[in-house]
């Protein structure tokens, strides 16, 4: 149900009522700070247009909403898991769209990361979401209103915020160490994690490999632990020192995703104002067809 959500009580209020209006299609853009919960109001949404038993809301127990938890709904799409929507993507999107629903209900795709979109799949996603075929839902998702402006334009545009830390149950200080993460925060409390472990920043490489192994939150814990380590003795680092900082995080990971979120953290913890655009604008590169070598030597060098 839409009360079991944490936080944002108007945009709760407002999917309500748009779901009240019995809408037979709409695109949708939810947008907010990373670490928000828009993959959650996303799914919530979905089940809410499916659910066979609440009216205007959805019950979570019943197996059309167990299905479209688990992403196994045949009428559900996500696109977009390894940085924005492809225009293969768009194209198959499209096809879909056009074909008979499987389920009989309402098809909804979720479309992740459209900030990310390059300009020929956004140019030819515009002309499906400008006119959605009936029982046709798109929830475009992005941590920026960044977007090409026709998009924004076709879209009902929603902002999903953070939640406090007293909505999460957590200290400001857990709060600020997961940097708002509801995901993570929720995982950390769920376990039994501790956040003051006291690691040398050089150890972020092995921390690095074992997430990406395992995905375990204790394992990013360490990372971000590393990390606290590495902002906290900037100012008594050498160039070289940085470097070899920089070349420690290149040679345990290439996903350039990962790599912009947690130069993303880093900028986040440095917290100086003057570098800061300048420090999202090299984050920001990674993303393209950079060198990825270059490109940290010189974000950290910058820091």
């Amino acid at each position: 149900m839409f009360d079991s959500l944490v936080g944002n009580d108007e945009v709760k209020t407002f999917l309500k009522n748009e779901l009240r209006q019995e809408k037979s299609s709409g695109t949708y853009l939810f947008y907010g700070k990373r670490g928000s919960s828009l993959m959650e109001f996303a799914l919530a949404f979905a089940k809410a247009l499916n659910c066979p038993v609440l009216e205007g809301d959805f019950c979570d127990q019943c197996p059309v909403c167990k299905k479209i938890s688990s992403l196994n709904y045949a009428d559900l799409e996500v696109m977009g898991e390894d940085g924005g929507v492809k225009i293969d993507q768009v194209r198959d999107l499209i096809y879909k769209a056009s074909s008979s629903s499987y389920e009989g209900r309402k098809k909804v795709f979720i479309l992740k990361d459209v900030n990310r979109m390059r300009k020929e799949a956004a140019n030819a996603l515009l002309k499906e979401v400008e006119e959605p075929q009936k029982n046709t839902f798109f929830i475009l998702l992005s941590n920026s209103l960044n977007i090409i402006p026709t998009i924004i334009s076709r879209s009902i545009v929603v902002e999903i915020k953070k939640p406090t830390n007293e909505e999460l149950g957590v200290s400001r200080e857990e709060y600020d160490f997961f940097i708002g993460n509801i995901e993570d925060i929720r995982k950390y409390k769920n376990g039994e994690y501790t956040i003051s472990r006291e690691l040398n920043y050089m150890e972020i490489g092995g921390s690095i490999s074992k997430f990406l192994e395992t995905g375990d939150l204790g394992a990013k814990i360490d990372i971000f632990c590393c990390i606290e380590d590495f902002v906290k003795n900037i100012k008594l680092l050498n160039d070289l020192q940085k470097l070899r900082f920089a070349k420690s995080v290149s040679k345990s990971v290439k996903n350039r995703v990962f790599i912009e979120e947690l130069l993303y953290y880093i900028i986040l913890k440095v917290r100086d104002i003057k570098k800061t655009e300048k420090l999202l604008d090299i984050k920001s590169s990674i993303g393209f067809n950079v060198n990825l070598d270059l490109a940290l030597n010189v974000f950290f060098l910058t820091i």
